[in-house]
């Protein structure tokens, strides 16, 4: 019976120690641990950062990119209607002095920049010019972007 017992000892004191842990070695210290968190969290922050910046490169690219499908959707208002509308509103329904509108030119939720604001837009029915406001939602400031392009700051 005394024999039974040793065994079983052997065998669970077996179980309970990896075998890929040699005698005399350890797991890591905390120090070792601490290290690798802040490394990990280091490289977490870096990536995050990296990331963000890229979101508001792309939100401005997709600005670009419905600046030109708005400016298609006005071409064909123009050839419709012999100038420009005057406002973006007439896109969706007849302004009322459009004898031969036939819209409409474009859907309502393409209106808006990628920040939900709506686009803002002026014409004189010979030419126009479209504008975001970008992120901060205010014109006037330096993330504006304007079609066609200018320099906003310029005198």
């Amino acid at each position: 019976m005394l024999a039974q017992v040793r065994r079983l000892s052997r065998r669970f004191h077996a179980m309970m120690h990896p075998q890929f842990l040699a005698e005399g070695q350890r797991g890591m210290s905390l120090i070792e641990i601490i290290i690798v968190v802040a490394l990990l969290g280091t490289l977490m922050a870096y990536m995050v950062s990296n990331l963000i910046g890229q979101s508001e490169n792309a939100k401005k690219d997709q600005v670009k990119l419905a600046f030109g499908v708005i400016q298609g959707d006005l071409q064909m208002y123009r050839i419709h209607n012999n100038k420009y509308p005057p406002d973006l509103k007439a896109l969706l329904t007849n302004p009322g002095d459009a004898k031969t509108w036939r819209g409409p030119y474009i859907e309502e939720n393409k209106l808006k920049d990628p920040w939900g604001n709506d686009f803002g837009y002026e014409s004189d029915g010979r030419s126009f010019k479209l504008h975001c406001a970008g992120g901060d939602g205010q014109m006037g400031t330096e993330d504006d972007i304007n079609y066609p392009e200018t320099d906003a700051k310029a005198p």
